[in-house]
C-alpha cells in the first residue's frame, strides 16, 4: 500500500548542528527561537524540525504528541490516555519520560518528579509552530535535554482584533469547544485562548475532563524594549485504566479495565514574565538582553487500586520558581558572521509528598527541594567562506534537600556537571549543507527516583547520569521544492537511570542504574512540494509529500545486560503523507506511520516475546469558506488493533490497548 502525507518538514538540531530549517511552505523569514540565540533563519547552524500551523490544520492530529508522531525518529507510547502519553526520541525508551526537555515559549516545562510534560495542559489548537531537537541539548538547555528538546510556540496577538470559535465531537462520545481572540494595537498585543474537552475514552475508567485558561500579552515600549506576560490556569480529571494481562484481555476485552475505579486529578497554575532590551544607541548595536521569571503551581492527587483492596494515594505539590537571563550577540564582525549566546537559568524546586498506603495503613509525609544553577556560553563564528565552527559550554549544579519529617535531620545532595560541545559546518549551497558535532550530556535525579513511594525507601545512593553524543548529518535542497537529510548519530549513556520493577526490597520494584548504554542511528527524511517542482496543476492548489524512515540500534554496551536491546525502542520507524488542496475551499490529507518490533518494558534480558509491528492510517478532508471551516477525520482507518505500550513485571506482560478505528468532526467560525 502506498501511503503518501503532507508536509512535515523535519530537520533534527542537537543543540546546534547544522542547517537552516525548512518549512512546508514560503514564510518569508522565519525567527527560530529553538536554540536559545534568536536569530533569522537562514543564519542557523542547526537543524530544527518545524512544524507550523499550516501542518497542524493538515493534519488529524488533536494533540501535541499526536502532531510530533509525523516526525522522524520521534515516537509516542499511548498507555490508553493522552494524560499518560511519553514521547520519545531516539530511542530513549522507558527512561524518555526524564530524557527529553519540553518547553513552551522557551519556559520549561518538565516537572521535577518524574511525571514529565503534561500534554493535556497544551492545546494543540493554540500553538503557533513547534520546534523539535532530535539528539542532545545539554549545553544550551541543561537538565533533562539528553534524547531531544520540543519547544512549543503559542500565538500571539497581531493586527486588527479577531476571533475564533470551535467545537468538535467524536468517538468514545468525545466533545469539546475552545475560544480564543487575539489582535494588537499601538504597541500592546494580546492572546486569549479557553478550552473544555470532555472525552469518555476508548476504554472503560479512561474518561478525561480538562478546562484550560491561557492569556499572553505583550507591549512594545520602544523598538528596543519590550515587555510580555503569560499566564495559564489548567484542571484536569481522569480515570487510569491501567494495564491488562494476557487473562484479563481474554475476561474483560480490549476496552475493558482492571482498576475500574482509579482516578486522578490535577491542577496547574502559571505566570511568566519577560523583558526584552537593547540598551544601545541604534548605530551602535552590541546585542541584546532577555530576562524571564516565572512561577508554577502543581498539585497532582491519585487514587489507585481501590478494587483490589490494596488502596494507596499520593499527593504531589511542587512549586517552581525560575530566572533565566540571557545575552545574545547576532552581528558581523570583520566581515564575519558571528554570533554569541552567555545565559543563566536558575530554579528553585519544592517537592511535597503525602502518600498513603492500606498495607502500612499510615500516611507518610516527605518534602524534597531542589535548587539549579546553570551557566552556559555558546559561540559560533564563519572561520572561511561558508565554513562555521561553533562551541559550547555549560556548568550545572543542584542542591537536594530530603526532609522526611520523622524527626531525623535533613539528608543533602549536591550533584554538579560541567559539559561542552563542539561542531564544524559546511554551507555549500543554498539550503544545503555538510556538518558534524560532538555534545556531552547529563541528566539529574527527579525527586520520586530518589523515592520510591511503593517500597517507602529513599535511596540516596543512585548516581547521576552523563553522556556522549557524536552527530553527522547533510542536508540536500533543490530549488525550495525538494529536501533530502541524513543524519548519523551515536549517543552513549553512563548510568542511565532506570525503573526495576523486579528490584529493591522483596521485589517491590527500586529505581537503578544502567552500567552503560549505546543508541546508534541513522535518520534520513525528504519533503516534497511537488506544485513547484512540476509546475501548477489545473484544478490543485497544494500537492505536499513527505517521507521519513529511522534506523536505530538501541543496547545495552556494558554490564550483565551486555549486547542486549533497550525495552521500548523500535528499530524501525517509517512516517509518510500527502496533502492535496483542490477546488480552492477543500484540503486532504493522508498519514500513516509505521512502528517496528521492540521488546516489552522491563524485559532488560530480552526473553519475552516481542511486540508485533503495526501500521496506523489516518485521513482528514476539510472545506473553507470565508469565515467558515468543516472538517471530518478517521484516525486508525484500517482498524488496526495495536499496543504501542506493554511493561512487564518476571514473565507476565501487561498491556495498554490502544484505540481502534475512530471518528472525529467539528466546524469553526473566524471573526
Amino acid at each position: 500500500m502506498k501511503l503518501v502525507v503532507s508536509g512535515l518538514v523535519i530537520v533534527w538540531i542537537f543543540a546546534f548542528a547544522a542547517g537552516p530549517g525548512f518549512t512546508q511552505e514560503d514564510l518569508g523569514t522565519l525567527v527560530v527561537s529553538g536554540t536559545r540565540i534568536g536569530q533569522l533563519e537562514g543564519k542557523m547552524t542547526s537543524n530544527v524540525t518545524l512544524i507550523d500551523q499550516r501542518q497542524i490544520a493538515a493534519s488529524s492530529a488533536h494533540s501535541i504528541p499526536e502532531i510530533l508522531e509525523t516526525v522522524g525518529g520521534v515516537s509516542v507510547y499511548d498507555s490508553s490516555s493522552l494524560k499518560t502519553s511519553r514521547l520519545d526520541i531516539r530511542g530513549l525508551g522507558e527512561t524518555s519520560v526524564s530524557g527529553i526537555l519540553v518547553l513552551v515559549n522557551d519556559r520549561k516545562t518538565n516537572s521535577m518528579d518524574m511525571s514529565g510534560a503534561d500534554w493535556l495542559q497544551i492545546p494543540l489548537d493554540s500553538v503557533e509552530r513547534i520546534e523539535v531537537i532530535r539528539g542532545a541539548g545539554s549545553v544550551l538547555y541543561g537538565d533533562n535535554a539528553v534524547g531531544g528538546v520540543v519547544n512549543i510556540i503559542t500565538k500571539k496577538g497581531k493586527g486588527e482584533m479577531s476571533g475564533k470559535i470551535s467545537s468538535h465531537y467524536g468517538s468514545y462520545d468525545r466533545q469539546g469547544v475552545d475560544a480564543q481572540a487575539a489582535g494588537s494595537q499601538k504597541g500592546l498585543s494580546y492572546y486569549l485562548y479557553s478550552q473544555y474537552d470532555d472525552a469518555r475514552g476508548y476504554r472503560i475508567n479512561s474518561d478525561t475532563l480538562a478546562r484550560d485558561y491561557q492569556t499572553r500579552l505583550g507591549y512594545e515600549m520602544t523598538d528596543l524594549v519590550s515587555v510580555e506576560t503569560e499566564a495559564g490556569w489548567h484542571e484536569d480529571r481522569y480515570g487510569q485504566p491501567g494495564s491488562l494481562t494476557d487473562a484479563q484481555l481474554e475476561s474483560l476485552g480490549r476496552r475493558g479495565s482492571g482498576n475500574p475505579q482509579d482516578n486522578a486529578m490535577t491542577r496547574d497554575r502559571f505566570v511568566n514574565l519577560s523583558l526584552n532590551a537593547t540598551p544601545w544607541p541604534r548605530d551602535f548595536y552590541m546585542g541584546k538582553f532577555v530576562l524571564d521569571a516565572n512561577y508554577r503551581d502543581r498539585d497532582a492527587y491519585s487514587d489507585n487500586s481501590r478494587n483490589a483492596g490494596f488502596r494507596s494515594t499520593i499527593k504531589n505539590s511542587i512549586d517552581t520558581r525560575g530566572l533565566t537571563g540571557k545575552y545574545i550577540f547576532d552581528q558581523e564582525i570583520f566581515g564575519k558572521k558571528t554570533n554569541l549566546i552567555i545565559g543563566i537559568d536558575h530554579y528553585n524546586n519544592a517537592d511535597e509528598i503525602s502518600y498513603y498506603s492500606l498495607l502500612s495503613g499510615n500516611t507518610r509525609k516527605l518534602t524534597i527541594a531542589k535548587n539549579e544553577l546553570g551557566l552556559y556560553g555558546f559561540g559560533e563564528y564563519e572561520v572561511l567562506q561558508k565554513l562555521f565552527a561553533n562551541f559550547g559550554t555549560r556548568y550545572q549544579r543542584a542542591g537536594y534537600t530530603f526532609d522526611v519529617k520523622d524527626g531525623a535531620p535533613d539528608i543533602t545532595k549536591n550533584p554538579h556537571e560541567w559539559v561542552s560541545t563542539a561542531g564544524l559546518k559546511y554551507a555549500y549551497g543554498p539550503g544545503s549543507n555538510v556538518f558534524f558535532n560532538v555534545q556531552q550530556t547529563f541528566r539529574f535525579l527527579a525527586t520520586d527516583e530518589w523515592y520510591n513511594s511503593i517500597s517507602n525507601v529513599l535511596n540516596t545512593n543512585l548516581r547521576q547520569q552523563t553522556g556522549l553524543q557524536y552527530e553527522l548529518g547533510v542536508k540536500q535542497q533543490f530549488k525550495d521544492a525538494v529536501e533530502l537529510s541524513l543524519t548519523p548519530y551515536l549517543m552513549d549513556i553512563n548510568h542511565e537511570i532506570y525503573y526495576n520493577p523486579n528490584g529493591g526490597n522483596f521485589g517491590w520494584g527500586a529505581n537503578e542504574n544502567y552500567d552503560r548504554t549505546r543508541r546508534t542511528g541513522v535518520e534520513l527524511d525528504t519533503v516534497w512540494h511537488l506544485l513547484r517542482a512540476l509546475g501548477e496543476a489545473r484544478h490543485l492548489h497544494k500537492l505536499d509529500v513527505y517521507l521519513n524512515y529511522t534506523f536505530a540500534n538501541p543496547r545495552f554496551s556494558k554490564g550483565v545486560y551486555n549486547n542486549k536491546f533497550i525495552p521500548l525502542a523500535s528499530r524501525h520507524l517509517l512516517n509518510a503523507g500527502i496533502t492535496m488542496g483542490f477546488g480552492k475551499s477543500y484540503e486532504l490529507s493522508f498519514s500513516g506511520h509505521y512502528v517496528g518490533s521492540q521488546y516489552v518494558g522491563s524485559d532488560t534480558t530480552n526473553n519475552l516475546t516481542p511486540l508485533k509491528p503495526y501500521v496506523v492510517l489516518n485521513a482528514k478532508l476539510a472545506y473553507q469558506k470565508k469565515n467558515w471551516e468543516i472538517f471530518a477525520e478517521v484516525n486508525n482507518l484500517a482498524g488496526e488493533k495495536y499496543y504501542s505500550y506493554v511493561t512487564s513485571y518476571l514473565t507476565t506482560k501487561y498491556y495498554y490497548p490502544a484505540a481502534e478505528r475512530n471518528l472525529n468532526i467539528g466546524m469553526s467560525l473566524k471573526f
